[in-house]
């Protein structure tokens, strides 16, 4: 009787490490290969890329919550059966990922999308990535800092524009407090991501911003906003002098 349950309690548990092994994955990702990723509600599945994500592009926000998870991003299906595409830019490459939300036993715990790594960077970025443009700016707001580190255009007509958050006293920060303004007109932002909302002296967060190309007009600046007790605003040059 002891043999018996010394079997099978070995066989359950090469059964756990085989269903473990599958929810972990590796795939060399060719060109604009699109790799999907099954997610189910409760579970935070983790795509790790080679570089640090810049940013994420997600086509149904409504459906899945995407986080930074230094050099991988966390996703977090909201509503069961539910698909839809994910863009993924690093300095060097765009990684393109279908999002499905389905069953628990099928989820994906850890996909490592890889990439060859002997290809020219320069070549990759004019493929894929997305072209920065070095640009410094900062503003104050009572105890807030936010500081401009560059900006970047990517062909499908999204731009970026990555930032830090610093303060003086420990406190939550608000994404409701950023605006966009053209010309003495409120412009949407497109996608606003954090890598964390608490901020601190000790404490510097990082965001960026995603704007549409289609909704500014290229040739004149624009201002980004933060309204709290009071309004500060910095200038961004013209987005027809970014790379591209």
């Amino acid at each position: 009787m002891k043999n018996k349950l010394i079997t099978i309690l070995a066989f359950s548990l090469m059964a756990w490490k085989a269903d473990a092994a599958q929810r972990v994955r590796r795939v060399p990702v060719q060109g604009d290969q699109i790799v999907t990723v099954k997610t189910s509600i409760g579970i935070a599945t983790i795509i790790q890329v080679p570089d640090r994500p810049n940013s994420v592009v997600v086509g149904d926000q409504d459906s899945f919550k995407v986080e930074y998870l230094d050099q991988a991003i966390t996703i977090k299906p909201l509503t069961g059966g539910a698909k839809s595409n994910l863009y993924i830019y690093t300095d060097w490459k765009r990684f393109n990922v279908e999002l499905v939300s389905g069953s628990e036993a099928n989820a994906d715990y850890v996909v490592y999308l890889e990439m060859p790594k002997d290809k020219p960077l320069a070549t990759q970025t004019k493929d894929f990535g997305v072209l920065w443009t070095e640009f410094k700016n900062q503003l104050r707001n009572d105890n807030l800092n936010l500081n401009i580190k560059r900006v970047g255009r990517a062909k499908n007509g999204i731009l970026l524009i990555e930032f830090n958050v610093s303060s003086t006293k420990k406190e939550t920060f608000k994404p409701e407090w950023i605006w966009l303004t053209q010309m003495g007109e409120t412009q949407p932002i497109h996608n606003l991501f954090m890598s964390s909302l608490e901020v601190s002296p000790q404490r510097t967060i990082s965001g960026v911003l995603q704007l549409r190309e289609v909704d500014l007009n290229i040739n004149e600046t624009f201002k980004i906003e933060v309204r709290r007790n009071k309004v500060s605003y910095l200038t961004v040059q013209k987005v027809a002098t970014w790379k591209r």
